[in-house]
């Protein structure tokens, strides 16, 4: 082995004193644990958006897929060569896309770090020794987070409060949107602090985003 940046990662095993493979590590937990709760919260609202009929399976209310949504796979699930291969989930990204939920910009990031959770999947032990391939960076954990919860806070203002009988005008006007939260979300913000607690680079970043807002995503 040369002793330049060639095998640096595979070498830091033996001869680092671990910090950078236990942050991969943990950067990868969350990456997984927060991609899959947000892939199953953006078609699940797509699936009972546009479904008509439900029906009760082994005890659980379960919608049945719209013809709007079928149509909607197939005309903007399929993706660029390369590109992951699950079209509802990129569909239903698309069409809070087109409504103003989230920008073009965030659906492109969503779609990189999506890939990148395929070689979390696949391909840990190379992210975490080869040179070659991209590290998981907090950015891809905290833009997951962020993308998810933008989806969901504009669902519940522009969605659920707006066809919710007992939501008034006043309640609606009143409500403070940007600190909306789900079960979800707030079980998920607790684990990224949990998690994070000791990174430097986090510890930064929550010091600047506590001074603006107060707290994670807020």
């Amino acid at each position: 082995m040369t002793q330049n940046s060639e095998f640096r990662r595979l070498r830091s095993i033996f001869d680092g004193d671990g910090s950078e493979i236990r942050e991969q590590f943990i950067f990868a937990g969350l990456l997984l644990t927060i991609f899959e709760r947000f892939k199953e919260y953006v078609v699940e609202q797509a699936d009972g958006f546009f479904s008509n009929r439900w029906e009760l399976r082994d005890g659980d209310l379960t919608c049945i897929r719209g013809e709007k949504f079928k149509n909607l796979i197939k005309e903007k699930g399929a993706g660029a060569k390369g590109q992951h291969a699950n079209k509802e989930f990129r569909a239903a990204l698309h069409w809070f896309c087109d409504l103003g939920a989230i920008t073009e910009d965030e659906f492109k990031d969503i779609e990189h770090i999506y890939a990148l959770r395929n070689d979390i999947g696949h391909e840990l032990f190379r992210i975490i020794a080869d040179d070659n391939k991209n590290p998981i960076k907090l950015d891809d954990v905290l833009t997951t987070f962020t993308v998810y919860l933008k989806i969901m806070r504009w669902w519940v203002k522009e969605v659920e409060a707006t066809t919710d009988p007992d939501f008034d005008q006043e309640t609606y006007d009143n409500t403070n949107w940007d600190e909306t939260e789900s079960s979800d979300t707030v079980f998920l913000r607790e684990i990224i602090l949990k998690s994070l607690l000791g990174d430097a680079e986090w510890q930064d970043i929550e010091k600047h985003v506590h001074a603006k807002t107060g707290s994670l995503g807020r």
